[in-house]
């Protein structure tokens, strides 16, 4: 074996060693999303801190609202949905947290994504829902080939750039 051959050899074991320390040490972190996930449970924070986790029982209970909302997709023109959910601000002030104060929230999703809302997004009447159903369907979970349990949909965004699909989560920044 020439030196040239040991040297990618011994990138491969290095790269492979890495990847699996990173998969070992995420595996706690990707368990409690899957379970979080499953159990359809969605989490308020403030600062990176849990003050309240909800799950689809308690969500409901905040009166389900009907609304529309256009998802377009890459290179087709929007299609109009009737979607079921409550305003996500009524969560977060149910949830106890004061948002005359805050400076935005963060929206996370089970797959990492996440997208950072101002605070005139998130205080607008009617614009901001966690929503759980399509057209009268639950959304269901990714597993189940939905986009859900929950999707963070803002129903002002006419490109919808700035929804979240399987969320798990709002971080009130402050």
């Amino acid at each position: 074996m020439n030196k040239q051959n040991k040297s990618i050899l011994g990138i491969i074991v290095v790269l492979v060693v890495i990847l699996g320390v990173t998969g070992y040490l995420n595996r706690g972190a990707t368990a409690e999303k899957s379970a979080l996930n499953e159990n359809a449970v969605f989490k308020v924070l403030v600062n990176g801190e849990e003050i309240a986790s909800k799950n689809m029982v308690e969500i409901q209970a905040y009166g389900e609202v009907d609304f529309e909302a256009n998802l377009k997709t890459s290179g087709k023109d929007p299609i109009p949905y009737t979607y079921s959910g409550v305003l996500l601000k009524a969560i977060l002030e149910d949830a106890g947290v004061d948002l005359s104060d805050a400076k935005g929230v963060v929206v996370s999703a089970v797959d990492g994504y996440a997208v950072s809302l101002t605070m005139e997004k998130i205080l607008a009447d009617d614009n901001v829902y966690l929503a759980y159903k399509r057209d009268g369907e639950l959304i269901g979970t990714r597993e189940e080939g939905g986009k859900g349990p929950y999707q963070m949909i803002i129903s002002k965004d006419a490109f919808s750039q700035y929804w979240c699909k399987y969320a798990l989560s709002a971080d009130v920044q402050k």
